[in-house]
């Protein structure tokens, strides 16, 4: 440190290199007199000025993070669930560099890097949600900068066009369903658009779960594909009773008989409404592909199991059952989703009334 006269003020400098450019810098205080209990003041407040612009950045790697963040997953959400995004989160971190030291990236590195595999922007989405959520929790927990605030999704198609994909319309259900040659995943399907289950609840479904008498399908696990087990439902909301209009509660009825003679035939115990050829849980994987390489070559576009479990909430909306009702069969507290395939539907429904009217000549 040194004093050098300003006029007729004092300034304490002192240099230091700048850890970003590795170039020599000063930087200074004044000083109110040179005595040596001013000197010890002002070197303390250049120590402090030098400290704030040269402290390096943390060790903490994108990898450190995912290990941080996952850890503490396990103990706070459902295995199935620390498995999808730890697999998500693999992907991205493949994609941004294993290596890369949380405290230089930004949100523009990311993006770059993230849109320059090429991807769809719905895919780079879903990447961003995982890694957004990675990401809050650890500045939440001083791993890394808030980089999450300033990642932003990629524009994809209208909202409109979006939700009209999460369904399907009546004529086209009746159209898939139809083409499905093969006859346990047409049943399945045919079971999600009817009563709006998840997947992983109707794959658990055993005989117990189903009372013809009172019309009810008993909702209270999963399975999880991940780790092949059964678990709790989603939430809290997901245990609860579905009510099983006419064409359910045919379905399920013929469904139960299938089941039984099956398990007879084949000379197995298991009581699984839905199971392969040894009595165990059915592959997600193998419906899924069905289903996906069916619909697209049925209707030329491709269709989840989830689409198949929103296509309920259209066609009750099409009903005019009220959206309260459905979100309690869909096991929902609150969906934007639901509501917005709901209006969607309500207003498209208004739409045809008054296109109907339209043209109406009376006097």
């Amino acid at each position: 440190m040194w004093i050098e006269q300003r006029g007729e003020r004092l300034i304490a400098i002192e240099r230091y290199k700048d850890y970003l450019t590795g170039k020599t810098r000063r930087v200074s205080v004044p000083i109110e007199k040179d005595t040596p209990q001013a000197r010890k003041r002002a070197e303390r407040a250049l120590n402090a000025r030098i400290e704030a612009q040269t402290a390096k950045p943390s060790t903490v790697t994108l990898t450190d993070l995912k290990t941080a963040y996952i850890t503490f997953q396990k103990r706070t959400v459902k295995a199935s669930t620390v498995k999808r995004n730890e697999v998500i989160l693999n992907i991205v971190i493949g994609i941004i560099g294993k290596d890369a030291l949380c405290d230089r990236l930004t949100a523009g590195s990311i993006m770059s890097a993230l849109t320059a595999t090429g991807k769809e922007n719905v895919t780079i989405n879903t990447y961003l949600t995982r890694l957004k959520a990675m990401l809050r929790w650890g500045y939440q927990n001083d791993m890394c900068p808030d980089l999450a605030s300033k990642l932003r999704a990629l524009s994809d198609r209208s909202e409109r066009e979006k939700i009209a994909d999460k369904y399907l319309e009546r004529a086209e259900l009746k159209k898939l369903l139809d083409g499905m040659e093969v006859e346990q995943w047409r049943n399945l399907s045919r079971l999600l658009a009817l009563s709006g289950l998840r997947i992983g609840e109707a794959v658990a479904l055993t005989y117990d779960d189903i009372d013809v008498n009172a019309r009810i399908i008993h909702v209270n696990k999963t399975f999880a594909p991940t780790t092949k087990t059964v678990t709790s439902p989603k939430t809290a909301d997901s245990v609860r009773d579905v009510y099983m209009q006419d064409e359910l509660l045919k379905l399920c009825r013929k469904l139960l008989t299938g089941a039984k003679l099956n398990a007879l035939e084949r000379g197995y115990s298991s009581r699984l409404l839905f199971c392969d050829a040894y009595g165990k849980h059915i592959s997600y994987d193998v419906y899924e592909k069905y289903l996906r390489e069916n619909s697209e070559r049925i209707l030329g576009r491709k269709v989840t199991s989830h689409i198949m479990r929103h296509t309920m909430t259209s066609l009750f909306a099409e009903a005019g059952v009220d959206l309260a009702v459905i979100a309690r069969r869909l096991g929902h507290h609150d969906s934007k989703l639901t509501r917005d395939i709901y209006l969607h539907c309500t207003q498209a429904q208004t739409e045809k009334d008054h296109n109907a009217i339209r043209k109406v000549k009376i006097l």
